[in-house]
């Protein structure tokens, strides 16, 4: 299975884990934030570190946001409840991230908020 996330935090790959810009390492740290929750479940595999689009997701049109696909190494790690990605929603619900980077969009609260600020996609 491929999945997808799409976000309006910024989560921009950098690299840049102890040295460079506070902003970079900010960046990674969000970056790192996502991986990290994913790898709860089991190894992830990636090509392409996320992309910045503009779609019209989260109530509104043309928003900033960051697009992230990876795969697993096993599929239906993330089932529950008949849905293929349940337990990936569960596992993002409220984790905290650094805000106040480039996003376009200003947080009342720090946390991932499905439907809110992150949203999770899959192909099989």
């Amino acid at each position: 299975m491929l999945y997808s996330l799409y976000t309006l935090v910024d989560i921009t790959a950098t690299g840049h884990h102890r040295s460079g810009e506070k902003l970079e390492r900010n960046q990674q740290q969000n970056f790192d934030t996502i991986t990290q929750t994913i790898q709860l479940a089991g190894n992830m595999y990636y090509d392409k570190n996320p992309i910045i689009i503009q779609a019209d997701l989260f109530g509104q049109p043309n928003n900033k946001c960051w697009f992230f696909e990876w795969t697993m190494e096993l599929d239906e790690l993330f089932y529950k409840n008949n849905d293929n990605i349940g337990r990936l929603k569960d596992m993002f619900e409220y984790v905290p991230f650094i805000a106040g980077l480039t996003e376009s969009v200003i947080f009342d609260k720090p946390y991932f908020k499905l439907g809110s600020n992150i949203i999770f996609d899959f192909k099989q």
